[in-house]
């Protein structure tokens, strides 16, 4: 066999240079402490959407979410420090710490137009992210949370809250979590998904403490980190109880709530094309 040129060897080593020195696709980055964040990231586009799940569950909640919005916009989905795939050697858990995770992934992807989307305990998260970053998030979509920013909650509901709460994980049931009003709807389906994501994750480092961090901000830090938000806010809530929008507005007076009827507190898995449509309508919205 006649052996292959001189150009055709250089072309083939310049391609093999090329393959190897091709950007890789980023996974995880540090946070400011030295915790591991992991994160899916799907699509392309200038507005980036990061998706930050709540109390317990990690990325994988949100995957209808990517697979949907990475169609348009470059789509993020974070495991937040001692979740997921994502370490837990944090020494102090806070909602800032968690913006602090989230901000990490926004700086190191230089991402520069930004909607920051909280499931639950995400709330905060995004609001402390959006706090962080100011001058590259776009818009704050609020999930199924705060309700009411006026609510404070004692010492002995807070101490229910992590009893329940911590024995929900330990020992999840699917009668548990309609009674406590997860989901409505599809909950053979979606009580598997809550199985498969909290056994394939068994530790529980950093659980107990995020929680009591929750309702730390929630009755000392909420107000105060409202009113430092640049960025409109918009919340995707269910009907499960009334939102006080009044109450928000005093803080963030452009704040909007947007009503989703029938559902349980995990809204994209119960009616996840309303869902979907309200986003989309309220990322266009943020951009335009």
């Amino acid at each position: 066999m006649k052996p292959p040129t001189f150009s055709v060897s250089f072309l083939i080593i310049a391609l093999l240079l090329f393959n190897s020195c091709r950007e890789q696709l980023v996974t995880s980055v540090t946070s400011p402490d030295g915790v591991k964040i992991a994160f899916n990231q799907q699509g392309k586009g200038k507005t980036a959407v990061i998706f930050v799940h709540g109390w317990s569950n990690n990325k994988s909640i949100w995957d209808e979410q990517l697979a949907d919005f990475s169609k348009k916009y470059k789509t993020i989905a974070v495991d937040l420090a001692g979740f997921g795939e994502s370490g837990n050697n944090r020494s102090i858990w806070t909602m800032s710490a968690f913006g602090d995770d989230v901000a990490a992934i926004v700086n190191n992807l230089k991402l520069q137009q930004v909607v920051l989307v909280g499931f639950s305990m995400g709330a905060p998260v995004v609001l402390e992210t959006a706090k962080k970053v100011p001058e590259k998030i776009i818009g704050v979509v609020l999930v199924d949370d705060l309700h009411n920013i006026e609510t404070k909650y004692p010492p002995e509901i807070e101490h229910m809250f992590d009893s329940v709460m911590m024995d929900l994980i330990e020992n999840p049931t699917q009668e548990k979590l309609v009674n406590m009003g997860f989901f409505k709807n599809n909950r053979e389906q979606n009580f598997q998904k809550v199985f498969d994501m909290v056994n394939k994750f068994p530790s529980r480092t950093g659980y107990r403490e995020s929680l009591d961090a929750y309702f730390k901000w929630i009755n000392e830090d909420c107000m105060r980190t409202l009113k430092l938000i640049k960025a409109p806010v918009i919340a995707i809530n269910s009907d499960s109880e009334p939102t006080n929008i009044d109450a928000f507005r005093k803080y963030v007076p452009s704040f909007q709530a947007k009503i989703i009827p029938g559902v349980g507190h995990v809204i994209f898995w119960d009616n996840p094309d309303e869902f979907n449509r309200l986003l989309e309508e309220s990322i266009q919205e943020f951009i335009n």
